[in-house]
């Protein structure tokens, strides 16, 4: 009868218990990641200092020989390699870094304010026109034109294909990676311009359909506060699973206190193994199915390493620490039983009293 309870116990602990809180453990940790402060304050500064050698190491790979890069991928990034001034130099000379630090950021710590009730809820909007703009400031008409002048000539057919382009017959159409006619350059700079910008608005809101109260409430503090709430559901499983297979207080507190560290532990050898993952993911992950990637994935993926590894410690961290506070817990609970047993040891070897004659 004994046996039969313990593996009964041993099953819900198995396939309830022990998964509910491996789920909800991630799902703390990530709600936590997504609604704090710190992750949106800081984290979008962190992402802009990784994009200037991301785009420096894109360029860089295209001297690489043994790179595996298509044709027209190296040709472009050939000619980029060559122009002056460098990505990096031409992120600031432009302005693109001060609308990444200023609008992006502070757009970003607004939502954080208003998540944890620092500021009364209104509509966030990200203007996108300084952006825009970006691709129209003299230096960056210089750099295209210093691009353009590094390609290789055109052939018939590839002149064919610039034609049609400027023609827009299909303005979806990949660009050619060669250097159009004279009278061409200026209508084909433009034109690459418009392929950047054609489908970035005028202003995004961050805040559209959202209802947040018209006050200070902090959204975050309570989101936080309800997926706490869910730890009840597998302390339900755990509870039952050690009530079917203990016999005593000792075994329940270790039964529970080993689901518990069980639970944790699977949550903190997960979260190593996906930052271990990540660079190779970068690599075989599904992009490597999506046709608008194929042509830069080789590229962008050798140079996104330090990028993703950037933004998972911001989401990782947190579940990482939901996780080793359930993990001592249940090491208490577990250390707890041994209270138990030794005074169940103590009252069975205390002397007994004296019987009266």
């Amino acid at each position: 009868m004994n046996q039969t309870r313990s593996i009964l116990g041993l099953l819900i602990m198995i396939f309830f218990a022990i998964p509910i809180l491996f789920g909800i453990i991630w799902a703390v940790g990530l709600t936590q990641a997504v609604v704090s402060q710190k992750t949106l304050s800081e984290l979008p500064g962190e992402i802009i200092a990784e994009i200037p050698d991301l785009l420096d190491g894109m360029v860089l790979v295209a001297r690489d020989e043994n790179s595996d890069l298509d044709y027209d991928s190296r040709i472009w990034l050939t000619a980029m390699a060559g122009a002056s001034p460098t990505p990096r130099e031409l992120m600031k000379e432009t302005g693109l870094n001060d609308w990444l630090e200023k609008e992006l950021s502070g757009s970003l710590r607004t939502m954080g304010d208003i998540l944890n009730g620092k500021t009364a809820a209104r509509d966030i909007w990200l203007d996108m026109r300084p952006l825009k703009a970006v691709f129209s400031h003299p230096t960056m008409e210089r750099w295209l034109s210093q691009v353009m002048a590094m390609l290789p000539p055109c052939s018939e057919s590839q002149s064919d294909d610039w034609e049609r382009i400027m023609l827009r017959e299909n303005r979806y159409d990949s660009l050619p990676p060669c250097r159009p006619m004279a009278g061409q350059e200026a209508t084909a700079i433009a034109l690459i311009r418009s392929h950047i910008t054609r489908d970035i608005p005028d202003q995004i809101s961050l805040t559209e359909k959202s209802h947040f109260p018209h006050r200070r409430f902090n959204i975050a503090k309570t989101m936080i506060s309800f997926t706490y709430l869910l730890f009840l559901i597998p302390a339900a499983f755990i509870v039952l699973g050690a009530l079917v297979a203990a016999r005593s207080k000792t075994h329940f507190l270790r039964w529970s206190g080993g689901a518990t560290m069980i639970g944790g532990g699977l949550v903190l050898a997960m979260t190593s193994l996906v930052k271990g993952l990540i660079p190779w993911a970068m690599r075989i992950g599904p992009v490597n199915y999506s046709s608008s990637w194929t042509h830069w994935q080789d590229v962008v993926s050798d140079h996104m390493g330090g990028l993703a590894l950037v933004v998972s410690r911001h989401f990782i961290s947190p579940v990482i620490t939901v996780a080793g506070t359930v993990c001592v817990i249940g090491l208490l609970l577990f250390a707890f039983s041994f209270t138990f047993n030794r005074e169940t040891t103590v009252k069975n070897h205390a002397p007994h009293p004296p019987q009266a004659s």
